[in-house]
């Protein structure tokens, strides 16, 4: 899953810095007056990026887990 976190981290980044560039291009006011069809696609990149984020560190946390319980023996999980 560390793919999943590469892809995730670069579009979350990326859409920040992207839109932070965006913003000084257009100046901060027009930017608030007119979302258009650019900083639609600026967040929507970050927002999909956080979301594979979250999902890959939920999905990597369940499967470490998983592989903890596999390891460890049976006589230590009793008291």
């Amino acid at each position: 899953m560390n793919n999943g976190k590469n892809i995730g981290m670069a579009l979350f980044v990326g859409g920040i810095v992207l839109s932070i560039f965006y913003g000084l291009y257009l100046g901060f006011s027009d930017l608030i007056n007119a979302l258009d069809v650019i900083t639609g696609f600026f967040i929507g990149m970050i927002l999909i990026g956080f979301s594979i984020l979250v999902a890959s560190i939920i999905y990597e946390q369940r499967r470490d887990t998983k592989k903890m319980k596999e390891e460890l023996r049976e006589e230590d999980l009793k008291p």
